[in-house]
């Protein structure tokens, strides 16, 4: 059965949204004006808990998934 690597996308995700927020607190020092203020509130806010979510999910697949290819080796080996 083939390995399915969760994690790294995962991680990548993670990196991602750490990234985001680094070059958004950047951007603030110049944009600071009502309607960064609407794109933050409407695009970057949203993102945090969308992702949480996302990550503790993949989370979730990654331990069924582990857990059903040891069921399917423990069938082969039986």
């Amino acid at each position: 059965m083939k390995h399915i690597d969760l994690s790294s996308g995962a991680s990548k995700m993670s990196l991602a949204l750490k990234q985001l927020e680094i070059k958004w607190d950047s951007a603030k020092d110049t944009w600071n004006d009502a309607t960064s203020k609407a794109f933050h509130k409407e695009h970057i806010e949203p993102l945090r808990p969308d992702i949480k979510e996302t990550l503790e999910a993949i989370g979730r697949l990654a331990e069924v998934l582990a857990r059903a290819a040891r069921d399917v080796a423990d069938e082969g080996g039986g």
